[in-house]
C-alpha cells in the first residue's frame, strides 16, 4: 500500500478575477494591460484589455491545474498565449506570436474595499 502526500500547493489556484499582465519585449503599445478571466458553468472565459478602449475576447481558453492557455486576435495576428499560476509568483508564461515568444507575467488585482 502506498500513501501520496496531498499538500496545499497540490490545489487548483482559482483564476477568477482581474490580472494585471507586463510583457516588456512586446510591442509598445501591448506592454501592459488586464486579463479579466470569469467563469460560468464549467467553462472559463478571458478577456484581454490592453486600455479601456481596445478590449478583446480569448478563444480556445483553456484551464487545468493550475495552467491557462487561450488565443487572441490582437492588430491582424493570433496571439497564443499559456502559462502557470503560482502562490507566490502570479500567472507566469509566454506569449507566442509571428516575433517569436515573449515572457509574460500577471499579478492578480486586489480589490480594496473602502473603509466607512
Amino acid at each position: 500500500m502506498s500513501l501520496t502526500a496531498f499538500t496545499p500547493a497540490d490545489k487548483d489556484i482559482d483564476p477568477v478575477g482581474t490580472w494585471t499582465f507586463s510583457a516588456p519585449d512586446a510591442p509598445y503599445d501591448y506592454q501592459s494591460g488586464d486579463f479579466i478571466i470569469t467563469k460560468e458553468k464549467k467553462e472559463y472565459k478571458v478577456q484581454v484589455v490592453f486600455n479601456e478602449y481596445y478590449k478583446m475576447k480569448a478563444s480556445n481558453v483553456k484551464y487545468e491545474k493550475n495552467e491557462l492557455s487561450f488565443r487572441v486576435y490582437v492588430d491582424d495576428e493570433t496571439v497564443y498565449i499559456k502559462g502557470t499560476f503560482d502562490k507566490e509568483k502570479g500567472f507566469v508564461g509566454k506569449a507566442m506570436t509571428s516575433m517569436g515568444d515573449m515572457p509574460i507575467k500577471a499579478k492578480k488585482k486586489v480589490i480594496k474595499k473602502d473603509k466607512k
